[in-house]
């Protein structure tokens, strides 16, 4: 019985310091508040607005589609009076195109190097003014092409480099110029003379390859540095490519 007692009485003492400690921290406990975790607003995904870009054609607006959209020339024109003549023993069928006056002056200079090693370059066309450019879409379309196809090859109006007078497209102006001997010796050479193919093979942005189209960098043009990643994307096919006056 003692010892029954005993055990009693230690059971009560546990007890009664239990509830002592819940008196003393369930106070403080009650004093806590719980905050809920905090919410950090650049780790919510928020829905980017949509971009859409139109050009007119005839009075109706057409909608820019990738690879363009983004990528209109903020760059003016420049004044007409200040561009020259690229001698017609180095244009298609002796044509009287037009570049700027520095583009000119290298593009001469390349042509007759390249002439050096029995190639022929040829300018198939150079400047085109942004009321040029549409007028390819407005006649083209008149014969029954549609803006989705065309757009496809041909750049939307303001969204050309030959607007600047910097570019130049070579003879032949189509997917056939890849594989001619004028087209190797601008891949090894052209950088020499400041120009770069402006939409290469599997081109990173990718528009489709433009074998024959050509722009003048300039020496200090950052453009020169900046390589071109040749993967990931698809070959393009260019059978049904428009083979007129781009």
């Amino acid at each position: 019985m003692r010892i029954f007692y005993f055990f009693m009485c230690c059971s009560l003492i546990l007890v009664s310091g239990c509830n002592g400690a819940q008196q003393q921290v369930l106070p403080e406990m009650a004093s806590l508040e719980i905050v809920p975790p905090a919410t950090i607003e650049h780790l919510i995904p928020r829905k980017q607005k949509k971009v859409f870009e139109f050009v007119q054609i005839d009075g109706e607006s057409y909608a820019v589609p990738y690879p363009w959209r983004g990528k209109k020339i903020a760059q003016k024109s420049p004044d007409q009076g200040t561009l020259q003549q690229i001698p017609v023993e180095f244009t298609k069928d002796q044509s009287k195109l037009f570049a700027q006056e520095e583009v000119c002056a290298a593009f001469i200079t390349m042509a007759m190097a390249a002439r050096e090693d029995n190639v022929h370059l040829l300018v198939h066309s150079a400047f085109r003014s942004v009321w040029y450019q549409r007028k390819i879409f407005t006649n083209l379309m008149a014969e029954g092409r549609t803006w989705e196809d065309l757009v496809r090859y041909v750049a939307p109006p303001g969204y050309s480099e030959h607007m600047l007078g910097i570019a130049v497209d070579l003879y032949p102006s189509n997917w056939r110029f890849a594989s001619t001997p004028e087209y190797a010796w601008l891949k090894e050479h052209a950088s020499e003379y400041n120009f770069m193919e402006s939409y290469p093979e599997f081109n990173q942005e990718g528009f489709p390859w433009e074998a024959w189209h050509w722009k003048y960098v300039g020496p200090d043009d950052p453009d020169k540095e900046i390589p071109i990643e040749e993967k990931e994307l698809s070959p393009q096919t260019f059978a049904d490519y428009i083979e007129s006056e781009q």
